[in-house]
């Protein structure tokens, strides 16, 4: 028992000693720099406004309306549709109140999206029909 209580007791003064003696590189040097002017802020990446509505048309719409939203004949359900394009200028008289309506309760031949996206994103896509009809 002796025995095991030196083993335990040496392996924990290793273990300190150890830890003390590391030295720690660090992550933030404070050099004062009299003379030398500040750095310039690099400039930051651009960020993408309608990341999450490109990903949300990528994944709901795009199929329908195509990349670029100018619609056309669709095959769905072994049914040809024509889809509006959101360019059209009929599209683009609609508010943006008429858009989330059709987004979120669907129209015609299209499907409602409200167990699909939540009304954050649906705002979010109205404000992403609206970029890419120009306005």
């Amino acid at each position: 028992m002796k025995l095991i209580a030196l083993a335990l007791t040496c392996v924990a003064i290793v273990l300190v000693a150890v830890a003390c003696t590391e030295t720690a590189t660090p992550t933030n040097t404070n050099t004062s720099r009299a003379a030398a002017s500040p750095a310039a802020p690099s400039p930051a990446a651009p960020v993408d406004e309608f990341a999450a509505a490109k990903a949300n048309y990528a994944k709901n719409c795009e199929a329908c309306h195509g990349p670029d939203a100018t619609g056309g004949l669709v095959k769905v359900d072994n049914k040809q549709i024509k889809v509006p394009s959101w360019k059209s200028e009929h599209a683009i008289k609609h508010t943006d109140d008429q858009i989330t309506k059709m987004i979120t309760n669907g129209e015609e031949e299209m499907p409602a999206f409200k167990e699909k996206m939540s009304a954050p994103e649906i705002a979010e896509m109205v404000r992403y029909v609206r970029k890419i009809q120009g306005k």
